[in-house]
């Protein structure tokens, strides 16, 4: 049966793991956010001193359409959600097409008496490292011939998301040293001995870390003490800078974030 609220996860749909699942409700979530603030001087107002988000919820609420006599299986089809909840990764809803959300960890119900038939269940499903919803699909820029130039790229989302940037060394020479300018936040890169052909890579795993490779090689080391956390970039048409020794292509990439 094809239900009207379906959530998949790791590509696996909820209701697939058995026919006599019925999912109830989706509470899609918000990010959860810690905020710290301090008193203005007089008598009225606060000033925020720290913002960063934490966390997101997503919660799923199902029903087994068994009849109570049937407790052998109604556990049965209990234990395969659970199982299907501990996969984690990537979550998606049906009525948010073209989002998804990195699952870190789930929290799972109870049985409680499933004597109970009408009973309900709800599994929470976290994400920590990224705690926003974010495009399936990258916006994405390519141009040749880059050695030191302002690019531009759209960033969809209603939050502040990170830039991934691929650089192709197409010179005849080795390029050491590359530099990428996102907005206002710099990382410089030194010694990668990037040979022509091989590509520079900064970009991020699934749960929003940070990674740095020429070729195969780890260059996350080669970065300056002075150069900035991430490649932080808001929703608009944002500016990007490349600065390098030799021409190249280079591929600038951000996946929309969403509240």
């Amino acid at each position: 049966m094809i239900l009207s609220r379906r959530a998949a996860l790791g590509g696996v749909e909820l209701d697939e793991v058995h026919e006599r699942i019925v999912i109830r409700g989706i509470d899609a979530g918000v990010p959860h956010e810690n905020i710290s603030a301090v008193n203005r001087m007089g008598g009225a107002g606060q000033r925020i001193t720290m913002q960063h988000w934490e966390t997101m919820e997503v919660s799923i609420r199902y029903a087994i359409n068994v009849q109570k006599e049937q407790l052998q299986l109604r556990r049965e089809i209990f234990e395969a959600v659970n199982d299907w909840a501990l996969q984690k990764g990537w979550l998606t809803i049906n009525y948010m097409p073209g989002r998804r959300l990195w699952v870190d960890h789930v929290v799972l119900p109870s049985a409680g008496d499933l004597w109970e038939w009408t009973d309900e269940f709800t599994l929470t499903l976290r994400a920590y490292g990224l705690p926003f919803w974010q495009d399936t699909d990258p916006t994405a820029v390519s141009v040749s011939n880059v050695q030191s130039e302002r690019l531009y790229i759209g960033v969809r989302g209603q939050a502040q998301s990170v830039l991934d940037v691929a650089f192709k060394n197409t010179s005849n020479s080795t390029i050491n040293n590359f530099s990428v300018n996102a907005s206002g936040h710099t990382i410089v890169l030194q010694n990668i001995a990037l040979a022509s052909g091989e590509t520079l890579v900064i970009d991020h795993t699934e749960d929003g870390l940070l990674r740095m490779k020429a070729a195969n090689r780890n260059v996350f080391g080669n970065r300056t003490a002075a150069s900035a956390d991430d490649l932080y970039v808001d929703p608009g048409r944002r500016w990007v800078d490349i600065s390098t020794q030799q021409p190249g292509k280079a591929t600038l990439s951000c996946y929309g974030r969403y509240c």
